[in-house]
């Protein structure tokens, strides 16, 4: 049995768990490998086609299956053992990957064949993904190492994003497209065995449903059924929602802001887009170095952080100045997000956390659609710099809510339902 440790540090957290450190290695493995797909597939279709809009459409590919079928995931995560389903995912990934890598090879890739095959990876990483969610809590007997587990995992995602790109680059350069996707397959293999050496065994009680006797429908049902009653988790959904929403600008305007209004260059855009990365980064490793105990008034707090950046953007005359509240805008995007998934972690039951998760990413992701069309259509009307004010209002207005919420201020690492019952059975 792992040890429990006093004091959160990412050494001694990778160091006394070993099981946590596998989904680590694993993750960032896999990270890696999806980097590497991303930049080669965005750059196969466009030079297949010519066309801006088919890598759009590609995207749509990867993003609708997750949505349409997000639930019915959730309600098997919920059933069946969250180790298991993920190395499902990765022997589907590796082997999904596998055959878009043939088919380039042999000269028989088509464009219906990369659609259909960034759909299933889409389905298969949401599995991997929820079953994550599911099973990480599980990993770690002291929850005071939780937001630290999850910070670690938002570092790790960041690093590797841009160590796969740039070796992506190199590997596309070097041997071509289907270099970089084998490259994918191999680490989606390595995550598998990676997984396989997890010892932990989920509780029979959580996993057992599938004999319970009740539709898939029905276990989705009764996940609704217990969010509605749950104010907290409700106004995280909600402000998580619109501060997706109030993103949109951040994703959409870059090329629009900097080729417009800074009078500015690909260079610059992509000085632009680097910075958020550096501030993600930052933020991970603030939140992971202060491991808080009061996430609901962090998460809040990270609401505002990322109105300021995006204040700093729609005011800024220079190109530096709005690199500057891009950083800031992604500091403030960890400082939310990783709260904001250690407290659906410790507030929901064990066997609900599949179909609770799915919920809420399908409440997120529905915004993400229509906000990106309609802010593109807003800023020919009023101007990007308009759009990025109208977003830092729509922060402030989530930070305002949120710090005005007995029930947001309140939620505590050490008051949770999750954590009461992890300290009272840490001496099992």
């Amino acid at each position: 049995m792992n040890s429990v440790i006093s004091k959160p540090n990412y050494r001694l957290l990778l160091k006394h768990n070993a099981d946590f450190r596998y989904l680590w290695l694993a993750r960032a493995c896999s990270f890696f490998g999806s980097s590497l797909y991303n930049l080669a597939i965005s750059w196969l279709v466009y030079s297949m086609t010519g066309s801006s809009l088919q890598v759009g459409l590609v995207i749509v590919a990867k993003f609708l299956p997750e949505m349409v079928l997000g639930l019915f995931i959730g309600a098997w995560v919920d059933r069946l053992n969250p180790k298991l389903l993920m190395q499902i995912s990765d022997a589907a990934q590796a082997l999904l990957t596998g055959t878009l890598a043939v088919l380039m090879i042999t000269g028989q890739l088509q464009l219906l064949h990369i659609y259909l095959i960034t759909a299933l990876l889409s389905v298969m990483g949401n599995l991997f993904a929820t079953s994550q969610s599911s099973l990480l809590p599980e990993l770690i007997a002291d929850k005071a190492y939780l937001i630290s587990a999850n910070s670690l995992l938002s570092i790790s995602l960041q690093i590797t994003r841009i160590l796969g790109t740039v070796a992506g680059g190199i590997l596309i350069a070097s041997i071509g497209n289907s270099g970089a996707v084998i490259g994918d397959a191999v680490s989606f293999i390595v995550s598998l065995a990676l997984i396989q050496r997890i010892k932990h065994r989920s509780r029979a009680g959580n996993h057992s449903r599938a004999g319970s006797g009740l539709s898939i429908l029905a276990e989705i049902r009764e996940g609704w059924e217990w969010l509605r009653g749950q104010t907290a988790m409700l106004l995280l959904i909600l402000l998580g929602t619109l501060s997706n929403i109030a993103l949109g600008p951040s994703n959409v305007l870059p090329p629009m802001l900097i080729g417009e209004l800074l009078q500015g260059g690909s260079s610059g855009l992509g000085i632009f887009n680097a910075a958020i990365g550096v501030g993600l980064l930052l933020g991970g490793l603030f939140v992971g170095s202060r491991s808080p105990r009061r996430v609901g008034l962090w998460f809040s707090c990270g609401l505002g952080i990322q109105g300021l950046g995006m204040c700093v953007i729609a005011l800024s005359p220079v190109l530096w100045l709005a690199c500057s509240g891009n950083l800031i805008l992604g500091f403030g995007v960890t400082v939310t997000v990783i709260p904001m998934s250690t407290l659906f972690q410790l507030l929901v039951p064990s066997a609900l956390r599949g179909r609770v998760n799915s919920l809420s990413s399908m409440a997120f992701n529905l915004s993400i659609p229509l906000t990106y069309g309609g802010v593109g259509i807003l800023a020919d009307r009023i101007g990007v710099e308009i759009c990025f004010g109208l977003a830092a209002g729509l922060f402030a207005l989530c930070l305002i809510t949120g710090l005005s919420s007995p029930h947001m201020r309140s939620l505590d690492i050490g008051t949770t339902p999750s954590s009461r019952s992890s300290q009272s059975g840490q001496s099992a």
